[in-house]
């Protein structure tokens, strides 16, 4: 498909910061039109006019659609002045909801650039939970396993890593132990009592799939090869179906759910369990 096509957007995302809040908004966005191709071209840390102007010589080459976060007022005009003259698209993504906010609490924006990454004691916590995620992937570290907020099990290639590093970016400090054929669960995790345990699997179908491109990348022989045979793989599953029953571990099936979908779906686990502890309490 050529760029500019009738099916092909550029996204500009202009911030005033690192550009995560645009690039999460966007792509949400974009993901509801189907036959929409797209690219997202961001520019992080804008807060002056003469940083701005450097922006717009991109925007002109290829003209999309503009998107914002910039709180500095004059920068901003400048923006919306620049993409009214050039008749483009323009959206200040946070003014609207600032503007809410304002009304309902009767308190005046503080118009402080990139405020959301302010080092309070979330963004430390988000920075705990990263470190112990990265020191805990694919089974490593696991004499301080009860740590973890929560711990992913999973046969190989069912999106246990990207998961957690997904939760860990949202503050939850998570583990991810590989399921591996005829070894079974360590003494660790079968000792576990007070971590929340959730299990991942996939089709066996999907799971082959995967695993042959993954395979390829890596420049590995396919031939012969237990790892991505149907009928192994399937074994594999069942086996661990059994160990999930057994253990009484709650299973998400990933097979159709994208990571964020993943994360929220075990999210959504952990919170439940908050609500039946502060009951007991």
């Amino acid at each position: 498909m050529k760029k500019n096509g009738e099916n092909y957007l550029t996204l500009h995302l202009v911030s005033d910061s690192t550009g995560e809040t645009l690039k999460a908004v966007s792509s949400a966005a974009a993901a509801q039109f189907s036959e929409l191709e797209y690219q997202q071209k961001t520019y992080p840390m804008v807060r002056t006019v003469t940083q701005l102007e450097r922006v717009f010589k991109n925007i002109k080459e290829e003209k999309g659609v503009v998107f914002c976060t910039l709180v500095e007022e004059e920068v901003r005009e400048k923006l919306e002045e620049f993409c009214v003259n050039e008749n483009i698209l323009y959206l200040p993504v946070m003014e609207n909801i600032v503007s809410v906010l304002e009304k309902y609490t009767g308190f005046e924006a503080i118009n402080k650039p990139g405020g959301q990454h302010i080092l309070n004691d979330n963004y430390f916590k988000r920075i705990e939970a990263i470190n112990y995620t990265l020191e805990h992937d694919d089974g490593q570290g696991l004499l301080n396993l009860e740590s973890a907020d929560v711990i992913i099990v999973g046969v190989s290639r069912t999106s246990k890593t990207p998961t957690c590093i997904y939760l860990a970016n949202q503050g939850i400090k998570a583990a991810n132990y590989p399921l591996v054929p005829h070894v079974g669960i360590s003494e660790e995790l079968e000792n576990i009592k007070n971590t929340q345990v959730v299990a991942l699997i996939t089709s066996a179908q999907t799971l082959v799939e995967i695993r042959r491109k993954r395979s390829i990348e890596l420049g590995l022989d396919n031939t012969d090869n237990d790892y991505i045979d149907i009928h192994k793989v399937e074994e594999e599953i069942i086996t661990a179906k059994r160990i999930f029953a057994n253990k009484g571990w709650p299973v998400i099936d990933i097979t159709r759910r994208s990571v964020e979908e993943t994360a929220s779906a075990i999210m959504n686990i952990l919170s439940l369990k908050e609500e039946k502890n502060a009951e007991k309490n």
